[in-house]
């Protein structure tokens, strides 16, 4: 578990990803919570997917820019 949140260049935790790593465990925690009071609605359900979706999406544009980045820096 704690390889997914390492920053594989320096070994050491990274913030960002424990902060997205924590905002997801909350978020579902809070997601099951409603659905066993059983006052989930639809647009609780789309939201949270729509977010998660959103911030990967986000996430690999980022790193696909990057990539191109370090791309154009080699000789």
């Amino acid at each position: 578990m704690l390889d997914l949140i390492r920053n594989p260049v320096s070994g050491r935790l990274s913030t960002s990803d424990s902060t997205l790593v924590g905002a997801f465990v909350v978020s579902s925690l809070v997601l099951l919570w409603i659905t066993v009071q059983g006052k989930l609605d639809e647009w609780l359900y789309v939201g949270y997917l729509a977010a998660w979706v959103a911030q990967n999406q986000a996430s690999k544009r980022a790193a696909i820019a990057r990539d191109a980045l370090q791309q154009e820096e080699r000789p």
